[in-house]
């Protein structure tokens, strides 16, 4: 076989390949800490004549503690972090409206028709559908209305 003729720092090597490959398709960032420690039994073998289950500690040891030590930070590098930017949170316009399209009876949500889409609705006093709202604050996929004032009411 050619596999069996490969010197086992090759095998090693493109061990770590393939476990590198293999965490590409594998969710939960694991199997490329098994890469790391098959490159770290690679390079022991490299450096040091050792026989085949030192060469196995080796790889268990250094993919355990590259697990355990590295993993949140590699973590963030190769998944990111989750940053929640909102266009329409940082654009809202002071005089935001829209219209309830169903009740709004605090402490529950109602919904409003606001910029062309239906958003749910809060609001710190009960609104009742047809009603014209100000938009006075936007978290995530909700809004907070305040019925919209005429000039002769306070």
């Amino acid at each position: 076989m050619v596999l069996l003729s490969l010197s086992p720092v090759l095998l090693w090597f493109l061990s770590g390949i393939v476990f590198f490959a293999l965490e590409l398709l594998l969710p939960g960032l694991i199997v490329f800490f098994f890469g790391i420690g098959a490159w770290c039994a690679a390079l022991a073998v490299y450096l040091l004549p050792i026989s085949l289950s030192t060469q196995l500690l080796v790889f268990l040891a250094a993919s355990l503690l590259a697990l355990l030590l590295l993993r949140s930070t590699v973590k963030k590098i190769f998944l990111g972090r989750t940053l929640e930017v909102d266009a329409m949170e940082h654009s809202l316009p002071e005089d935001a409206t829209g219209e309830v399209i169903e009740d709004i009876l605090p402490p529950a949500a109602g919904k409003v028709k606001f910029g062309g889409s239906f958003w749910q609705a809060t609001s710190e006093e009960p609104v009742t559908k047809g009603t014209v709202v100000r938009i006075v604050e936007k978290k995530n996929l909700t809004v907070k209305v305040a019925p919209l004032k005429t000039n002769g009411e306070h």
